[in-house]
């Protein structure tokens, strides 16, 4: 009930927001053992930090909308911060200083930033979050690695990138905790690099030969945090401002990555850390200094909402229920209805909001359309969307 609840309240500020900062209700933020955060300990505690993470998972709008919510909260309060983007790379930082002195408008920033390619999710996703700092002017910031360098890294390492591109990462990359390096390795075996299986048998082409693959894996993981803890330091030493850090939760989560970064470079900052909570058992200890109470919900790129409620202990995985399905999408196309309750996606049972991007990637890699199995009114229909097929070299 507090994650609807929060959901409602998120949405509300959203369609209020030109209008000023929306009311901000104590259901939003959560302490870290999942309690309602009162505005006093918001003030001192989250306000009052040098660098704020906002994780997030990136097709979740709610997680968007409640990244924005504490931004014009934390601007009410006087705290008026930086932000700072793992969806941009620095190479387009002068984009954003465009959007910052106002000679770009929000409607132009998304073909400025080549958002479909460097990004890819939707914008309207992160619009509350451009919209929040163009009504507060506050200054935004590019954190991410420059596309295509990231690869490069993993492929041959740091040292072998040719001057002028070496210039343009962190002098060293901080390694990262013992404890997400095991976390990672495990997460590497079942997964691959992408997030997709990989039998145990599958050929790995991320690292040049000889090249330990687990190894590239985890330097491009340690890349990533590293340039973003230095872009933020970066924002932060240019504006003497707050910087509050809007990336996906595993950059945020248990304090192993950026901010695990940030401690090295910044030893003196306080730092804060807020990732998402959707309900069910208490957070595990450590997990975040606070949670945002967003209940599991995924727009796909194919036209789709979908969400999921916690399972019950004992009881069975409730399905993934489509909640929207955009006109003349490809979902819509295919035939996905609003409540539709989608039991499979591809060869997979819909245990999670996951399995529908797993069962997607699986089916792109073939050449073939996403077949998800829905239950409608007390019939099993299986409903059949085509992908685009990936842009040539992918």
């Amino acid at each position: 009930m507090a994650c609807l609840l929060a959901l409602a309240v998120l949405t509300a500020g959203c369609a209020a927001r030109r209008a000023g900062p929306p009311p901000f209700a104590p259901e939003t933020l959560l302490d870290a053992a999942a309690r309602p955060l009162s505005p006093a300990v918001f003030a001192r505690d989250i306000a009052g930090a040098d660098y704020i993470l906002l994780g997030e998972e990136h097709p979740n709008p709610c997680d968007h909308l409640a990244q924005a919510a504490v931004i014009r909260r934390l601007a009410a309060a006087g705290a008026f911060p930086a932000i700072g983007l793992e969806m941009v790379p620095a190479d387009r930082q002068q984009v954003l200083d465009a959007f910052n002195a106002g000679t770009l408008s929000l409607a132009d920033l998304p073909k400025a930033l080549d958002w479909k390619t460097t990004w890819g999710f939707d914008f309207e996703l992160y619009a509350p979050i451009f919209e929040a700092a163009r009504d507060f002017r506050l200054p935004l910031f590019a954190l991410n690695v420059p596309k295509g360098l990231a690869k490069k890294v993993g492929r041959a390492g740091l040292d072998a990138l040719p001057p002028a591109e070496r210039t343009l990462l962190p002098g060293a990359l901080l390694p990262p905790h013992p404890a997400q390096v095991e976390e990672l390795r495990a997460f590497f075996v079942h997964h691959g690099p992408m997030g997709k299986p990989v039998p145990d048998s599958a050929p790995r082409k991320e690292a040049a030969p000889g090249r330990d693959p687990f190894a590239s894996f985890l330097t491009v993981q340690s890349l990533w945090d590293t340039q973003m803890a230095a872009r933020a330091l970066y924002a932060r030493s240019l504006t003497a401002r707050p910087v509050v850090i809007i990336a996906g939760a595993g950059h945020v989560a248990d304090g192993w990555g950026i901010a695990r970064r940030l401690a090295v470079y910044d030893p003196s900052a306080r730092t804060v850390t807020v990732v998402p909570w959707r309900g069910g058992e208490a957070p595990a200890p450590g997990e975040a200094t606070f949670f945002a109470a967003c209940p599991a919900i995924q727009k796909s790129r194919l036209g789709m909402t979908l969400s999921h409620d916690q399972p019950t202990p004992g009881q069975p995985v409730p399905p993934l229920l489509v909640t929207a399905v955009a006109p003349g999408s490809a979902a819509g196309k295919a035939g996905l209805l609003a409540g539709d309750a989608v039991t499979a996606a591809g060869k997979h049972p819909a245990t999670d909001l996951a399995v529908l991007h797993q069962a997607a990637m699986e089916a792109a890699k073939a050449g073939e359309p996403l077949t998800l199995t829905v239950s409608r009114a007390g019939e099993t229909l299986a409903i059949t969307i085509p992908l685009a097929a990936p842009p040539a070299g992918k």
